[in-house]
């Protein structure tokens, strides 16, 4: 009877044992991943600036790099100098409108149902539905109240719904005040969730500026010391690590060069987005474009989450410029762009910056984020790609239709 043997085994299954362990490290230190992410993003961006500088400009490669991060520096202090508390603003000064803004909601139901009055009972079923079972309860304590107050028989009431009652008439005061109850419920609560995720949402930000400080910390660090770490990590071939290190860093710098393409690709994508965004917002005539262009710009960069950051500030600014209209109307200009962005812009760009198909793309990107969410976003097109020619060798071809080259030369024989 043989024995079991760690050797033995190890050699028979050394690549799997290896990439075992690896992705079991990943997992272990998955709540870095942002840090380590934007550590990359911010390395990547940074590099070949600092290369120009050193280049052209003729300046040292401490000082290049010094000046490079200290301009980021300046853009982050400059956003949240200027950008935060025009925000901040906007914020009170929609409080202070919200009975005008209030009033427009009601107006615009009542000037819809005038013309179709068929839409009331559909209509108001649906604002209902849309309360929590707290606000019905008061809300029909209101109406029932306000029924008695009126004199109103609910036989003679539901009679009265499909027409809306004679102007002045006890049923139109009555469906007046049950527009303005429905519509005051319905923002009581929306403003209810928000004071309620407040304290969440600032520790997100919190937490967001910490780990950009960090990022813009360790990635300086590594890129002023990139040489003696690049040295330190190629002595590892020779270590007790050596077996890791044949078998996980070329896959390791492929995938990191493929993340580049991708970012660049997110970036050409951020700056047409913004320019779309700019170019409504003047045809919109909203104020702040150059504050909500910048926002937009930068939020273009977080995936899903982004569209949701970067419309908040705009529609506060439209309700308090235009009201509800111009509100209504940056809605549908933001949905188009990111109908545009999402159908177009993904899969061309990216489908041209890592050669991948631009439906193959756009299924990758849905079925990322919903398998693996913001993450799936941001790294399923690389990973995709990665697996599909380097690791199960599929061929992906380029423009004039000659075989893909590789991102990094194969390392010499041994």
């Amino acid at each position: 009877m043989s024995t079991f043997s760690l050797n033995e085994f190890y050699k028979r299954n050394r690549r799997s044992v290896i990439w075992a362990i690896f992705f079991g490290l990943l997992w272990v230190l998955r709540d870095f991943f942002g840090l380590v992410f934007l550590t990359f993003v911010l390395a990547f961006a940074a590099a070949p600036l600092a290369e120009f500088a050193n280049q052209r400009l003729r300046m040292r490669q401490g000082l290049s790099l010094s000046l490079v991060y200290l301009l980021f520096l300046l853009a982050i202090g400059s956003f949240v100098r200027f950008v935060a508390p025009d925000i901040a603003s906007e914020a009170n000064r929609l409080i202070g409108n919200l009975p005008q803004i209030e009033q427009s909601m009601v107006d615009a139901k009542n000037n819809l149902l005038e013309q179709y009055p068929s839409l009331r009972q559909p209509l108001n079923g649906f604002l209902r539905s849309a309360l929590e079972d707290d606000f019905i309860v008061e809300l029909d304590e209101a109406l029932a109240t306000e029924r008695v107050r009126l004199g109103l028989d609910e036989t003679v009431l539901l009679q009265s719904l499909e027409t809306g009652g004679e102007p002045g008439s006890a049923v139109s005061q009555y469906l007046r005040k049950q527009d303005q109850l429905l519509v005051s419920a319905l923002m009581t609560e929306q403003f209810q969730h928000i004071r309620q995720l407040a304290p969440a949402a600032i520790n997100m930000v919190y937490r967001g500026v910490a780990t950009t400080l960090l990022a813009l910390l360790f990635s300086f660090l590594l890129l002023m010391d990139l040489g003696r770490i690049k040295h330190g990590v190629g002595r590892l071939r020779n270590s007790r690590v050596g077996d890791f290190y044949e078998e996980a860093a070329m896959p390791v710098v492929r995938f990191g060069l493929l993340l580049g393409r991708s970012l660049e690709a997110q970036a050409m994508i951020a700056v047409i987005n913004t320019l779309f965004t700019l170019i409504g917002l003047w045809i919109l005539d909203i104020p702040l474009m150059a504050m909500l262009s910048a926002i937009v710009f930068v939020c273009s960069f977080i995936p899903v989450l982004g569209v949701f950051i970067s419309t908040t500030p705009i529609v506060l600014v439209a309700l308090n410029a235009g009201g509800l209209s111009l509100s209504f109307g940056v809605i549908g200009l933001i949905v188009i762009i990111h109908a545009v962005e999402a159908y177009l812009l993904n899969p061309f760009i990216y489908g041209r910056h890592l050669k991948l198909n631009p439906v193959l793309t756009v299924m990758i990107l849905y079925a990322g984020y919903h398998v693996f969410g913001l993450w799936g976003m941001l790294l399923g097109v690389p990973v995709a790609r990665y697996f599909l020619h380097d690791v199960l060798g599929v061929p992906l071809r380029n423009r004039t239709d000659k075989p893909d080259t590789p991102l990094v030369p194969e390392p010499p024989a041994a």
